[in-house]
């Protein structure tokens, strides 16, 4: 399609890329949008929690261990608690893509490219802080990948955390919460 739209230069497309870079590229792009759509969602969210948090300043609650009664707490102290795990997931989001954002184009197979390429101007292009520095690394670290997913499992142990005490706190047993039917019915 590409050389029925601009002619012979279309077959030039991949000229000084491989796989190895363009994979590495991708799955960089995929995981800096990600965590800018999570960290947009979180920053929503925890304008949410906060502003709940100051509209329930004047109520109390008992806090748990263990499922046990111990101290009243403010039920705005509750949902702050909450509110600094998310703000520690974001701040942890930010922190990954800070190291992922570096461009592995240009890096070719594993050695980089013969040809000479701006790797500056495609970096920038694409929105990266600057190209990779290493091309043996540049094509085949995905520690950034592996970080992503532990950054994702604690949001998810915060998220799972609060959606627990939601549903325990509107039982019958505990009655602090009364949830809308449409988010209540099986």
């Amino acid at each position: 399609r590409l050389v029925a739209l601009i002619g012979e230069p279309g077959l030039k497309l991949h000229t000084g890329r491989s796989r190895n870079d363009q994979v590495a590229t991708d799955l960089r792009l995929f995981a800096r949008d990600s965590i800018d759509r999570l960290h947009a969602l979180l920053a929503d969210f925890l304008e949410v929690l906060v502003g709940r948090a100051a509209l329930a300043d004047r109520a109390a609650m008992p806090a748990y261990t263990h499922l046990q009664r111990a101290e009243p707490v403010m039920v705005g102290h509750w949902l702050l608690a909450y509110a600094e795990m998310f703000f520690r997931d974001a701040e942890r989001l930010a922190d990954c893509r800070k190291r992922l954002n570096f461009c592995p184009l240009g890096s070719g197979a594993v050695a980089g490219a013969t040809l000479p390429l701006d790797r500056d101007a495609m970096a920038q292009g694409l929105g990266f802080a600057a190209p990779t520095a290493n091309s043996l690394d540049a094509t085949s670290d995905r520690d950034f990948a592996v970080e992503f997913l532990q950054v994702l499992s604690l949001l998810a142990a915060h998220l799972s955390r609060w959606a627990e005490e939601l549903i325990l706190f509107s039982t019958l047993e505990y009655g602090f919460v009364r949830l809308p039917e449409p988010f209540s019915t099986g």
